[in-house]
Parts: C-alpha cells; structure tokens; sequence
C-alpha cells in the first residue's frame, strides 16, 4: 500500500524545489504576529534549534524563510496552542508528514489538508469585550456577567476578554443545560488554579534561567504537565464516576 501524500502546507521544503521567493526573520515574525501575537525573534529561533524548522541562510549567515517555512511554522504554532501537544510529539508528526509516512496521522478517506490544524480553527481576536464574548457564545450578556461574578472568566487590565474565555463561557453554558450552573463552577476553577499553580512551581525555575532558550523550554514543559493533568483528571472523573453510578 502506498503512502498517503503529504500536506503541502507543512512539508519540508526539498532542495532545488518549491519557491525560490524567500523572506526575513523580521517578515515571518510580522505575518504569524496577526495570529500569535506573543510569538517572538527568539520563539522561532529555538524552533529551528530544536530542528523544527530549517530557513536557508545566506553567504553572510541571515535566516530566509520561505513561504513553506511559515506554513511549517504555523502548524507548530497551532498543534501547541490548540493541543497543548509537546515538541517531541510535533517534531514526530512533522517528520511522519516528510517522509509520507502520515498514515498514523491520515486515515484513507481524508485529504491531506486535513492534517494541517488551521483547518479546524480560523484566525480569532484576542481582545474580545463582554458583548463579543457573549455574541461569539452565542449567550446572553447576562450570563457572561454571571461567570465574571463566579470568577470563571476575568478580563485582563484594559476589560478586554480572550477566546479562552469564549470557550470557557460556550461550556458553561452547555453545562447549565444538565443542571449545573456557574455556582457549581467554582470548585472546577479552584481546582485549576491549584494545578496551574503545580504547573508554575516545575515549569517556573526554567523561565527564569539564564540560559538560550529558557523562556521557550518553559513553556514546552508547562504544555506537557498541562496535557498530563488534562489526562489525569479524564482518568480520575472515569473512576470516580464508576463507583458511583
């Protein structure tokens, strides 16, 4: 059997191949800013220290990117803010996605285009009042105000809201459906702040080392505990909830 192609807008650029239109570091930082906005100088260049992305240098040792670079770089992006998955699981995919061997990641019926998560989320603001909140929710703004007042939600410094917090309130509201309303929340927002803080006391002496890359490889190991805590609590709900129905 044949393996399923790979998706042309992740794929690692073949020498002598592909565009030969090539940008700045100063460029790329510009276009993926209007979706990361926290995304810096220094964030890609440990994606390329960790091997997940190779730009072309020149004679004089400046980084250009091509347009398959920012897409690659995109995908990165998207997997750890959508997915919370490590870069080791990334760097796999990637390198699955290079060498056509996606099958672990493609069943037979889907596209390749599939494989590239922008397709599952388009571009969201990220300063987002209480009514665009409520609008994207599709609730009431009175309840928006309810979760504010239950601490599930809170506005940062200038009142603005996240999509986050639109997430946050679509669940809340689905919730409410079966009975449980932002009074019932709080204990699940305790819980969440104590295991946020878990996460800062492993992740935090690692941002604040000294050494290329800390900030970075923080951040890898605040998503990694994250994904093992979401997992945890699956686990724990599951036993729990076999000993009582």
């Amino acid at each position: 059997m044949s393996a399923a192609p790979k998706s042309a807008a992740v794929r690692k650029k073949s020498t002598g191949t592909g565009s030969s239109k090539t940008m700045s570091i100063g460029v790329v930082l510009e276009k993926l800013r209007a979706e990361f906005p926290d995304v810096t100088v220094s964030k890609i260049r440990f994606l390329e220290s960790e091997g997940l992305v190779t730009p072309q240098r020149t004679a004089s040792g400046y980084r250009r990117f091509t347009a398959e670079d920012v897409q690659r770089l995109r995908y990165i992006l998207v997997t750890q803010r959508d997915n919370y998955l490590p870069l080791k699981v990334i760097r796999e995919q990637l390198e699955a996605m290079d060498s056509g061997q996606v099958t672990a990641i493609l069943t037979a019926g889907e596209t390749a285009t599939i494989v590239d998560p922008e397709s599952f989320r388009a571009p969201v603001a990220t300063r987002l009042t209480d009514s665009d909140v409520a609008e994207q929710a599709g609730v009431g703004e009175e309840t928006v105000a309810a979760l504010i007042d239950a601490g599930l939600i809170t506005p940062d410094a200038a009142g603005f809201f996240t999509a986050d917090d639109v997430s946050v309130v679509t669940t809340a509201d689905a919730l409410h459906g079966f009975g449980i309303d932002a009074r019932h929340l709080r204990s699940v927002r305790n819980q969440a702040r104590r295991q946020a803080d878990l996460i800062v006391r492993a992740a935090g002496p690692l941002a604040n080392s000294s050494s290329a890359g800390a900030r970075q490889r923080a951040e890898e190991t605040a998503q990694q505990l994250s994904a093992l805590l979401i997992s945890l609590d699956a686990a724990l709900i599951k036993n729990a909830l076999r000993e009582e129905l």
